[in-house]
């Protein structure tokens, strides 16, 4: 199956934002512009990554900002980690993550508030109404913006290309022989695709929450049913590729807009999308942590800037 395929059997999509006051928050409400950004924990607090691109127009009033001694510069921007001020809220959020088929869209600062972007399976709007109503109308500082049905992943994935252009790297590897649900996937259901949610925001320990999409009923102990008839199944995973992938990703403070994962010719093929400035520097940080195991044998098979070719395959 092709990716961009499956991709709204979330068929639901909802939009929350969580009011920031002080510090850097403040500067960017009163720039009025807005910063994409990534959440992750270390220990029991929550930080939220921020990426100001090199693009916009210079204003004084962001030099506080950027004048930081933990400034990170990139090619194409420059990141910046902060604590996140609203612990109550993050707990609504961290709540909404964890429901099974949650995936993150898109997370962002705009005008003093921290958008989330998800969506999630129709079978679970329930759940997810149940978390919203401890906040909704009570809180100030959190507020509803949107509860629709998902986009493509077409449509998606070009709103932020506009903005921020994007690039696609796919890489394959031996199927790890360690891994049962891998093994159990190729005997059974050779052209599933699997969606990695790379937040660090879920899961515990190194364990990453994975999304599968099948098109025959998955019957493997661990891995649990969203919905039988959609054929979507999610899991809590450790592979270590996965968990070091996203560790080095992270310490370079490389944000991963999408990550896929699919079974072609017996290989296992990753498929992840990554700002297009430093796509080389993510290739070289998968590649050689790959490399470390000299019986994976890493291919990389495609590595371009997002264009109209990529949706005829993807």
């Amino acid at each position: 199956m092709k990716i961009s395929e499956v991709h709204t059997r979330l068929d639901r999509r909802c939009v929350i934002a969580i009011r920031q006051n002080g510090g850097i928050f403040d500067i960017i409400s009163r720039l009025g512009m807005q910063v994409p950004a990534y959440v992750f924990h270390e220990g029991e607090k929550t930080y939220l990554q921020m990426f100001f691109q090199k693009t916009i127009k210079q204003n004084p009033a962001l030099s506080p900002v950027l004048s930081r001694k933990d400034l990170v510069e990139k090619r194409s921007y420059n990141s910046i980690s902060e604590r996140i001020n609203n612990v109550e809220s993050m707990k609504i959020i961290s709540k909404l993550l964890e429901v099974s088929s949650v995936a993150l869209n898109n997370a962002y600062i705009m005008s003093g508030e921290l958008f989330f972007d998800f969506r999630f399976h129709s079978s679970r709007l329930h759940e997810i109404n149940d978390i919203l109503s401890e906040v909704i109308g009570l809180s100030d500082n959190f507020r509803m913006v949107k509860m629709t049905f998902s986009r493509s992943m077409r449509e998606r994935i070009e709103e932020l290309h506009s903005s921020m252009p994007l690039a696609v790297v796919r890489y394959s590897v031996p199927v790890p022989q360690d891994s049962e649900i891998a093994k159990y996937m190729v005997e059974n259901h050779p052209d599933s695709v699997a969606e990695i949610e790379g937040s660090t925001a879920t899961g515990s320990g190194n364990e990453i929450k994975v999304l599968f999409y099948t098109s025959t009923p998955v019957l493997m102990k661990g891995i649990d049913i969203i919905s039988e008839r959609d054929h979507v199944y999610q899991a809590y995973v450790f592979e270590k590729a996965l968990a070091e992938g996203r560790r080095r990703g992270n310490e370079a403070r490389i944000p991963r807009i999408a990550f896929f994962l699919t079974l072609d010719d017996g290989r296992l093929t990753d498929t992840t999308l990554v700002p297009a400035a430093e796509a080389d520097e993510y290739v070289r940080i998968m590649m050689t942590s790959l490399m470390v195991d000299h019986e994976t044998h890493p291919l990389l098979e495609y590595y371009s800037v997002l264009d109209e070719k990529i949706w005829g395959w993807i």
